[in-house]
């Protein structure tokens, strides 16, 4: 069975789906005889209005699609593989950033538009992962299940600073509002982090049409119950993932992108 699946939806009540997401596994084989597996996860969430906002995600998504496969299959894939891959993070999302940014001061119907941005870059047992915006990335390990970035938001910066309970947060009018964007303006930094997985480790990354319209102590439980099987079918888990959202209202556009960590 495959261990990565990505799926996106455009939910129950957007006329179009501004989100987009890929993922991909690049295999070589090293001189001495040994198969290795490298793992892109990408997912964008765009805004900014209908075309602009697909514009935004997916011109994001193609930037770091290209930059990775340059890399992969032009020059040394192990070389690139061990290299610092929060560097090529970052300097991809200066890449991508000019991109968007560039579009919409050369297009007045696009200005304003912008994109989040969350991608998991995986090489033996080294998960490498940059955001920017409120798309997350989770980690399920041993039962335990926990966001392992930090939202890029006004209710984050009144959470960090105490100033509202969790539970305020999910109820705040202004939940919405990012403090970081893709293509918003000529700068922008991620945030990066290196961390090790373990065997059955389960990553989602995710839109806030997942987190914003579904339980997470529901998702835990689908992830907890039907991803950490090694045979768990992760397409019919992605898609269950989109049903919960769904049923949970529908109101923005969904994507996620599933992956078990396994020994290659």
């Amino acid at each position: 069975m495959m261990n990565f699946f990505t799926l996106s939806h455009v939910g129950q009540v957007r006329p179009n789906n501004e989100d987009y997401a890929e993922s991909f596994q690049f295999k070589w084989c090293t001189h001495d005889g040994k198969f290795q597996t490298f793992t892109a996860l990408l997912l964008a969430d765009g805004m900014g209005g209908a075309a602009a906002g697909e514009f935004a995600s997916s011109s994001v998504i193609k930037t770091f699609k290209d930059a990775l496969l340059q890399n992969l299959l032009n020059g040394n894939p192990e070389t690139f593989a061990t290299s610092d891959l929060r560097k090529f993070i970052t300097d991809t999302v200066h890449q991508a950033n000019q991109a968007v940014y560039q579009k919409a001061q050369a297009t007045p119907e696009m200005e304003g538009m912008g994109s989040t941005l969350v991608v998991a870059l995986i090489y033996q047992d080294m998960l490498t992962l940059g955001h920017v915006g409120d798309s997350r990335a989770y980690l399920l390990r041993e039962g335990q299940y926990k966001q392992i970035t930090r939202d890029h938001s006004f209710v984050q910066e009144l959470l960090d600073t105490g100033r509202i309970t969790p539970e305020q947060a999910a109820r705040h009018p202004n939940k919405n509002v990012i403090t970081r964007a893709m293509g918003v303006s000529a700068t922008v930094e991620p945030d990066c982090k290196q961390m090790p997985l373990f065997v059955g480790d389960v990553l989602l990354l995710c839109s806030d049409g997942l987190t914003g319209y579904s339980d997470e102590k529901a998702v835990y439980r689908l992830l907890r119950d039907k991803a950490t099987d090694p045979n768990s079918n992760f397409r019919a888990v992605c898609e269950q993932l989109i049903e919960m959202a769904n049923g949970g209202g529908g109101g923005d556009n969904i994507s996620v992108c599933l992956y078990r960590h396994k020994s290659f």
